[in-house]
């Protein structure tokens, strides 16, 4: 039996591919073949060409972009400790960084008349945490996270078994319903449960846009498209959201209101994915939908009488690889000791960089400056290098998915060690505007690693389970983010050792990234699971599989004849 074209060997070399790509390649009715040579598109990825339909997917993650970072960022200003001016009868010298003013407190013993100073109206402020009771907030975070990873993993297998685009419209009503709950919130307790409902559909929505997108997007493009429709833009935009609403109850309200346009533009310009169709056998619809893909980009010439014969043959390959009766869920992403590398090296990334990312934005109010230009600075930050990057992959061959996360890593490195080395150093008061920056350029050097991940992700894992293996990665994606308000507690023992534990971590994502995994570069998406003699468990089932795929042949000869 011949193997796809996109048959999961990732280091294969990419001409071996191509070559393999002809696998596609078959005669019509009138004699005549498809090939590449005439400038005939015969497989998904020669199907999805830069347009106007791209643009269009574009404008539509950028909508739905907006409200992901307004509800993961909300907590860096509605989470954000005010500073202790005065405690009873003791004012603090203005020099102090707010762990140190805690630490006087503590000192003290007793602090029942504060006196606040705060950039943001935050839950702090409404419900007097400050100092110790402050993590009280910190925790309620992390719980509200454990909503976001609940949705990454449940709306992977809605949007494998049900579409891309269902998932997508889901999620969003839940955001904006979600948004309207937690304005009622009239304690912590209420808090956090209605922010742990609307995490579950942002996370939900994380998980599907990204793929949706990868799917819709020519592979030429891939990286600087996701570098410039991002999450890094949108953080002066929320930041301004912040600054004029001023308190916690009223950025909820333009939470909810940013959840519709989005949801309109995806109901009305928006299809489902071509290829999840053909997965799932629906070929006339996915003829449908890329006919109108292709008139709405002008190309209309790629359209052939061979188009829906190209597609069934896609969906007979799924089905000989996998047979019919094969329900994917999470532990095929562990089937072949490739898979399993993968998956494990890109959850830890994810998880890696998450305590670094959000560790240092839920905790953006303990850095010097103004809040809301912190985070313009680090938004603006993040996409000078997102769009930088973006730009050398699109005109440099040599400029791969792992020199842009690797290079991420190195810099975050740099920045981290001159953090501690100011602590060590005891010049932290002296230096605070270099330790400000700092951790600052780290934050912003996240997004491209998150981006690589995303990316290698999508073009590494088959389409079968290439949604339920990105929210695995989301999974621990968010895991990251739950643990990410605790790293802030090592501070109690040395306000270096945070930042200890970043360089550790970002050391280890470094080797097992550049070591375990292959450069995806201008490789076509993998559109089928490996073959079954490659599996490493499940050979029970072989006999069973002979027989299925032997029924399967029968439907493969006329097309194949």
């Amino acid at each position: 039996m011949s193997q796809p074209s996109s048959s999961f060997d990732p280091e294969t070399p990419e001409s071996e591919l191509e070559e393999s790509s002809n696998i596609l390649e078959k005669p019509l009715k009138n004699g005549k073949k498809v090939s590449e040579a005439n400038g005939e598109a015969h497989g998904l990825d020669d199907y999805i060409q830069m347009g106007g339909y791209v643009l269009l997917v574009c404008l539509a993650a950028e909508l739905l972009i907006l409200p992901q970072v307004s509800s993961m960022f909300y907590m860096m200003y509605a989470g954000a400790a005010p500073r202790v001016l005065s405690c009873d009868n003791t004012v603090f010298d203005s020099q102090l960084e707010g762990k140190e003013i805690c630490f006087e407190i503590d000192r003290i013993g007793n602090c029942s008349h504060p006196n606040f100073q705060y950039q943001f109206k935050s839950i702090n402020v409404e419900y007097n945490y400050f100092c110790d009771t402050s993590k009280l907030v910190k925790n309620s975070i992390s719980i509200q996270m454990i909503g976001v990873l609940t949705g990454s993993i449940v709306f992977g297998q809605i949007s494998d078994s049900f579409g891309r685009k269902i998932g997508t419209q889901f999620a969003s009503i839940g955001m904006f319903i979600g948004w309207l709950i937690v304005v009622q919130s009239r304690n912590l307790l209420h808090f956090t449960v209605s922010r742990t409902i609307l995490g579950f559909f942002t996370g939900g929505s994380v998980s599907v846009i990204n793929v949706f997108i990868m799917e819709n997007i020519p592979k030429k493009h891939r990286m600087w498209i996701n570098m410039a429709i991002t999450w890094s833009p949108n953080m002066p935009i929320y930041s301004l959201f912040a600054w004029i609403a001023g308190d916690w109850k009223t950025l909820a309200y333009i939470n909810a209101f940013v959840c519709l346009p989005g949801f309109f533009f995806f109901q009305f310009f928006i299809h489902e994915s071509p290829r999840w169709l053909v997965t799932k056998g629906k070929i006339s619809e996915a003829v449908q939908v890329l006919k109108r893909q292709l008139k709405t980009s002008n190309q209309l010439h790629l359209i052939h009488e061979d188009l829906e014969d190209n597609l069934n043959m896609e969906y007979a390959k799924t089905v000989k690889q996998n047979t019919r009766k094969t329900k994917f869920s999470y532990y095929h992403l562990f089937v072949t000791p490739r898979l399993a590398m993968t998956t494990a090296a890109l959850a830890y990334s994810y998880w890696a960089t998450s305590i670094i990312n959000y560790g240092v934005l839920f905790n953006m109010e303990k850095l010097s400056g103004s809040i809301y230009w912190n985070s313009v600075w680090t938004g603006l930050m993040r996409y000078a290098c997102n769009l930088s990057f973006g730009w050398a992959d699109l005109k440099f061959k040599r400029i791969g998915r792992k020199f842009i996360h690797t290079s991420g890593l190195v810099i975050i490195f740099i920045s981290l060690s001159v953090v501690v080395a100011c602590y060590a150093l005891h010049m932290n008061h002296e230096m605070k505007d270099v330790i400000r920056i700092s951790i600052l350029l780290a934050s912003s050097m996240t997004s491209q690693i998150y981006i690589a991940d995303g990316i290698v992700a999508n073009e590494l894992f088959p389409t079968p389970i290439r949604t339920i293996g990105y929210s695995f990665i989301q999974t621990w994606n968010r895991v990251g983010v739950v643990c990410s308000p605790f790293i802030f507690y090592l501070a109690d023992y040395w306000l270096a050792l945070p930042f200890c534990c970043m360089i550790f971590f970002s050391l280890i994502d470094t080797f097992s990234f550049e070591c375990l995994l292959p450069e995806t570069k201008g490789r076509h998406l993998v559109e089928h699971m490996p073959p079954r003699h490659e599996w490493w468990f499940g050979a029970g089932k072989v006999d069973k599989i002979v027989e299925e795929e032997e029924d399967v042949e029968e439907e493969l000869r006329p097309l194949e004849a």
